[in-house]
């Protein structure tokens, strides 16, 4: 399986507009490209009009005859012009592999979490088996559905995300307190991670599905 993610900044004077373009667009592509696709707003943890539309494929080559399909439909094209006339920078794609999984994820989660940290060449076997040892403990702390993915593209070295799932913003609150953190602060794990990932690296945001 592979996650695909395209990440979009908006103008700040496109706000508004840009939040209904990108939702129209996506509406269009699932009512015609016969994959399913979701639609982010980052609520806090990354420049105010970042958005992201997502959707997962069987394998990266499955996705590409798809994409292809849809830039020959004129309807998707010019819903996508209308997209990027918004944008204040070109978008940035990401496809990632899954690594790990725990907890029932929701079809359709309204809220994600997503922790990115990036770890040098020779500490990925590390970087993977740690990311999976942190699933399992966030999910058995805060009863949180949780995935890790990777991969080598985008920065310099394989970048890592963790990602937690919530039904709505008062679940996420409800089981982000200040005793989880904490625990989750004082697992080895967090002592462990110091010496994997690259210090400074980490970026942690909280979306809310738009689409």
């Amino acid at each position: 399986m592979k996650v695909f993610q395209r990440v979009m900044t908006l103008k700040p004077e496109c706000l508004s507009d840009g939040l209904t373009a990108v939702v129209d667009t996506i509406e269009y592509m699932n009512a015609t490209s016969g994959q399913t696709w979701f639609g982010w707003q980052v609520l806090a943890g990354m420049p105010v009009g970042t958005v992201a539309v997502s959707t997962r494929a069987d394998s990266w080559a499955a996705l590409a005859e798809t994409q292809a399909a849809m830039r020959a439909d004129s309807g998707y094209m010019d819903r996508g012009d209308k997209v990027l006339e918004t944008l204040s920078s070109a978008p940035q794609d990401w496809v990632m592999n899954p690594i790990a999984g725990v907890g029932n994820m929701p079809e359709a989660p309204e809220i994600i979490v997503q922790t990115i940290n990036r770890a040098p060449f020779h500490k990925v076997a590390e970087a993977i088996e740690l990311n999976q040892q942190f699933c399992q403990m966030i999910t058995d702390i805060a009863g949180t559905p949780s995935v890790a993915m990777m991969t080598t593209l985008g920065e310099i070295n394989p970048s890592f995300a963790l990602l937690l799932y919530y039904n709505s913003l008062a679940e996420y609150e409800e089981r982000n307190t200040p005793e989880v953190w904490s625990m989750i602060g004082n697992s080895p794990l967090q002592e462990q991670g110091r010496s994997v990932f690259e210090e400074g690296s980490a970026v942690q945001a909280v979306s809310r599905r738009i689409a």
